[in-house]
């Protein structure tokens, strides 16, 4: 299963369907089944995808073990808690880093990943606590699944659900027998760097910047404005890669976040998607005049670019021409070079990044527009109460909670509170050395 591909279909009407095809590119029946019986209505593509990884991890235990769980439910076998405790070391690992190292230890025999567990815990990078829960969670219903439905017609099947349903939730029970690092996950400063960090990395994207990695002016354009929406809107990474030609509204001076799954307008199999709800983003009239010039200067001359409605196409000559660009180009070829040129500053940027930022930036740009209405009660501005901040902040990011909302504004909260914190001590101070 090591050759084992995550491949996406489409369909005519649109639908993006994952498969899991093994290394002689066969479907793998039981996944097939799992996703189309349980996920396929519910699930977006890409959570169906990410199911699929987290299975794909199960069969990289199974082969690195020896071991058929299909072959053994159809007999009536069930995991032990050997075998849980064992599956559940195996997806606190990182899957590229423990597939690169079997393939390095493998020689003729398969290598059973009992004899690597003692350097590979100490060697091979962890993944984080919310993965490792995913992963135990979907390979429980999986195997859940699987078994059920193979033995349903079997006698004394009513016997054998009460051990299937005891596996599933020994399983599930993993998730708190572990102590994953935590990180820092409730630390608003660990979600995103500095804003100083992207105001240098935005002087670096420029076109005319000396240290822009990009070479050809058209990828310079495009590049610009990709990073210029994300530093100004906050919009994630696929709702910019799903941004239509038409989505840019000159009139009122914003682009158009728009839902449109399943577009079979979209020839990419991956098809960028918008998580949030649509909504109209008003953006500067600098960054306007720049997407007007990049539509009819330099994408409108790109070849191949007529061909479909996406707004950021790939530049480069040969065969993906003109297509839009993918999540995939975008990480490798966009983000990755640019922060590489100062990895010792822009190390931890990453795509979300721009998202908290702006929602830092927007705080302070709140807490300027308060005191000027304080100092002024008179004048045009009204103060901000922080129901009607939470109200801007969902509008401008598309989100329905204000929980969510809430949260992306932890560091600005955290900043103004250790403001207060300093300013209290310094009296404390002033009053202890006056006494």
């Amino acid at each position: 299963m090591g050759d084992a591909k995550v491949k996406v279909l489409v369909f005519p009407n649109g639908e993006r369907y994952p498969m899991l095809f093994d290394g002689e590119g066969m479907p793998d029946y039981w996944v097939t089944l799992y996703v189309t019986e349980s996920l396929r209505v519910s699930v977006a593509a890409s959570t169906i995808e990410n199911v699929i990884q987290n299975i794909r991890h199960l069969k990289l235990w199974e082969e690195s073990e020896g071991r058929d769980l299909m072959s053994e439910f159809s007999k009536g076998k069930f995991l032990d808690d050997d075998d849980i405790n064992s599956i559940r070391d195996h997806c606190q690992l990182n899957a590229k880093s423990l597939r690169k190292r079997l393939r390095d230890k493998k020689v003729k025999n398969v290598t059973s990943l009992e004899l690597l567990y003692p350097t590979a815990k100490k060697n091979i990078p962890s993944v984080s606590r919310d993965h490792f829960a995913n992963r135990l969670v979907d390979i429980a219903s999986y195997l859940h699944f699987t078994a059920r439905t193979m033995l349903r017609r079997r006698e004394g099947f009513a016997d054998m659900c009460k051990a299937i349903d005891a596996m599933k939730d020994r399983i599930i029970a993993q998730k708190s027998k572990i102590s994953t690092p935590k990180g820092n996950s409730g630390d608003p400063n660990s979600k995103a760097p500095a804003a100083k960090v992207f105001d240098a990395l935005m002087k670096v994207v420029k076109e005319d910047s000396y240290d822009n990695p990009f070479k050809n002016s058209g990828v310079r354009n495009r590049n610009a404005l990709v990073f210029n929406i994300m530093y100004e809107t906050g919009t994630r990474a696929g709702e910019i890669l799903a941004i239509q030609v038409g989505d840019i509204d000159f009139q009122k001076g914003c682009v158009n976040i728009v839902r449109r799954p399943d577009n079979p307008d979209d020839p990419r199999s991956r098809q960028p998607t918008v998580k949030t709800l649509g909504r109209p983003i008003p953006i500067t009239p600098e960054l306007l005049d720049a997407l007007h010039e990049y539509i009819f200067e330099v994408r409108a001359k790109t070849k191949g670019a007529n061909k479909h409605p996406y707004l950021f196409v790939t530049h480069k000559k040969g065969k993906h021409q003109g297509r839009p660009i993918s999540n995939s180009t975008f990480i490798n070829r966009i983000l990755k070079p640019a922060t590489a040129q100062f990895p010792d500053m822009f190390d931890e940027i990453n795509r979300h990044g721009f998202r908290h930022n702006f929602n830092y930036r927007l705080s302070k740009s709140i807490d300027a527009h308060n005191k000027e209405a304080r100092a002024n009660p008179e004048g045009e501005k009204e103060v901000i109460n922080e129901a009607q901040e939470v109200h801007i902040r969902k509008d401008l990011n598309g989100w329905e909670s204000d929980t969510t909302a809430q949260t992306y504004n932890l560091r600005h909260i955290k900043e103004t509170a250790d403001k207060l914190m300093r300013e209290d001590m310094n009296a404390q101070n002033k009053n202890f050395k006056k006494g």
